[in-house]
């Protein structure tokens, strides 16, 4: 009983496609309305337009790397103008690069006479 019920819903399907088929129209669009296709208008002449270049809202920025090595690099202090002040740093300056060479000489970890972390990058 249960095959028999599937055989009457296929052919009931095929009787419901086969009318939507029929009344389908056979002819292309044009010729329902008694158009050929030349007579339908060219398409507008556009100019050779030169492709314009979006600028984007964002500026992408290639990414810096979350740790730079550096190794024996000097940073001299910023000159302010004034002159005891410059003087003042400048022998600070000094007093650190000897306790490093100290520090280097006895084989102990130096530190970074310009406040940074050592390896870091300084702010600029």
């Amino acid at each position: 009983m249960k095959g028999f019920k599937g055989y009457i819903g296929v052919a009931g399907l095929v009787l419901l496609s086969a009318n939507a088929w029929a009344d389908l129209p056979h002819s292309s669009i044009l010729s329902r309305y008694g158009v050929t296709p030349d007579q339908l208008p060219e398409p507008a002449k556009s100019e050779d337009a030169k492709p314009v270049e979006k600028k984007s809202r964002f500026h992408i920025q290639p990414e810096q790397p979350f740790v730079t090595v550096r190794i024996g690099e000097d940073h001299e202090p910023e000159m302010t103008g004034n002159l005891s002040i410059d003087r003042m740093a400048q022998q600070e300056r000094q007093r650190c690069q000897r306790l490093q060479e100290e520090l280097v000489r006895r084989g102990e970890r130096p530190f970074s006479c310009d406040g940074s972390l050592p390896g870091m990058a300084l702010p600029r």
